[in-house]
């Protein structure tokens, strides 16, 4: 069957100028809300410990860790710097993918462009052939590995990230082609991982392998170009679904990802999946202060969110003691926001997530399914009442940063400018920026990580 050569030969026939503009332009916002998101993350005890395990590794120092603007070999560097993108939640989404691909690819493709001296038009085309092959692979896998347990950021995000480095490197067909069945044995991830340190070390694995899939194919290491939909391939483990190869070649770029129906990008760091819930808060949140001028825990005699069902499997954590089980909690979100006004990286501590008042709208808390009634799979329905007899509701069908309800290219470079000023000056956060945002013209990548180790 060969799919994956199939595969490899459009990677490496993929040119700059067959994207459309509307596409190359839309790619700069996930590298840019990426490397946000990353820089915030550092301060996540998950990315501190992987970039001090890839620090005491050693290795060739090509790429820069940003936790300290050291330089280790590219895998690491992917490694640490994927698990600081994931550390928060806070990063984009694929459905089609069906998890995060920026995560997996941008620190991949930035440890190799910077190992290389690539320019910022090749980590854009890597960028996006990586994203189109996650995309569609996950695609052509069907919802059923995720329904089972499979983590698709790690497992998709492997074979993009290989797809990605492949592209970066120069690979030819068969090199490439090498890379993505080595990919195929190193994609892996289970969702049981949720809610502790090792689901962003997920991200930060795909993106290693990727890195080390490309440059082991690159070395003349081999694969077997039939195993990801071939007897015994990665296809028949996930799912056993053997039989959608040639959909997934053939739907590479028709259409581009980006375009159709684009990413998902979070204004809050959590999981996506409290999201729509969130914004229903927010919004009774404003109606309660408009009517009584307060949002006291100490008056509600009920919250009752209604979600779509699915949601029961990933949202597993009732009644959280931590700020990473926090991002899993339909409860915590809803408390936060109501009583907060504002879900943001401060909300995700340890001490916020177990405060009385948040325990205290939690032990009101009524989980009720959405069926039917639901456009989008993140929709949610709040009714607040309050013990006076009051009742407030909400209605959200699509999230902010959903396709259909996007967040601008404005709200997303503030968000980068909040994300990277938690470590780092305001002037660094805007020349960084200002880089990224001509990310098109940038000669060699290692400038705009030499502003990051400044």
């Amino acid at each position: 069957m060969d799919e994956l050569m199939d595969v490899a030969r459009w990677v490496c026939g993929l040119d700059y100028g067959d994207i459309p503009e509307e596409a190359k332009r839309a790619a700069v916002l996930p590298i840019i809300d990426c490397m946000g998101v990353a820089l915030a993350g550092l301060e996540d005890e998950s990315s501190r410990i992987a970039t001090r395990w890839a620090v005491a590794l050693g290795g060739r120092p090509s790429s820069t860790l940003l936790l300290n603007g050291s330089k280790t070999s590219a895998p690491w560097a992917a490694l640490a710097n994927g698990t600081a993108a994931h550390a928060l939640d806070y990063d984009d989404v694929c459905f089609r993918m069906l998890g995060h691909p920026s995560v997996a690819l941008v620190p991949a493709v930035i440890a190799i462009a910077e190992e290389r001296g690539r320019s910022g038009r090749d980590c854009i085309l890597a960028y996006i052939a990586g994203l189109e092959v996650a995309a569609k692979a996950g695609q052509a896998l069907g919802g059923n590995p995720y329904a089972i347990g499979w983590h698709m950021t790690s497992v998709m995000g492997t074979l993009g990230a290989a797809a990605s480095c492949s592209r970066l490197l120069g690979l030819g067909e068969e090199e490439a082609a090498h890379a993505l069945g080595i990919a195929c044995s190193m994609a892996n991830g289970v969702r049981a991982n949720f809610g502790t340190m090792t689901k962003p070390l997920h991200a930060g694995l795909a993106a290693m392998q990727g890195v080390m899939a490309a440059q082991l194919a690159e070395q003349r290491f081999t694969a077997n170009p039939d195993c990801l939909f071939g007897e015994n391939g990665l296809a028949r483990c996930l799912s056993g679904d053997t039989h959608r190869a040639a959909e997934m070649a053939s739907s590479l770029g028709r259409p581009w990802e980006l375009l159709d129906p684009g990413l998902s990008f979070k204004p809050y760091p959590c999981c996506r999946g409290p999201q729509g819930a969130i914004d229903a808060a927010l919004l009774v949140r404003r109606q309660v202060l408009e009517d009584r001028g307060d949002m006291d825990p100490a008056s509600l005699e009920r919250v009752e969110c209604r979600v779509p069902s699915w949601l029961r499997g990933v949202l597993t954590y009732h009644r959280p003691r931590s700020g990473l089980e926090g991002k899993f909690s339909l409860e915590f979100c809803v408390s936060a926001a109501l009583l907060d006004g504002k879900v943001g990286v401060r909300q995700f501590t340890d001490e916020r997530v177990v405060g009385e008042d948040i325990s205290e709208a939690i032990s009101r808390f009524v989980w009720q399914d959405l069926e039917g009634e639901a456009v989008s799979p993140f929709a949610a329905h709040l009714t607040v009442a309050m013990k006076d007899g009051a009742v407030f509701e909400a209605d959200v069908e699509r999230p902010l940063g959903e396709p259909g309800n996007a967040m601008s290219e404005e709200q997303i470079h503030d968000k980068y400018l909040e994300c990277v000023q938690l470590l780092k000056s305001r002037e660094v956060a805007e020349r960084t920026l200002d880089m990224l945002k001509g990310l098109e013209r940038l000669e060699d990548l290692g400038e705009l990580m030499a502003l990051y180790g400044s």
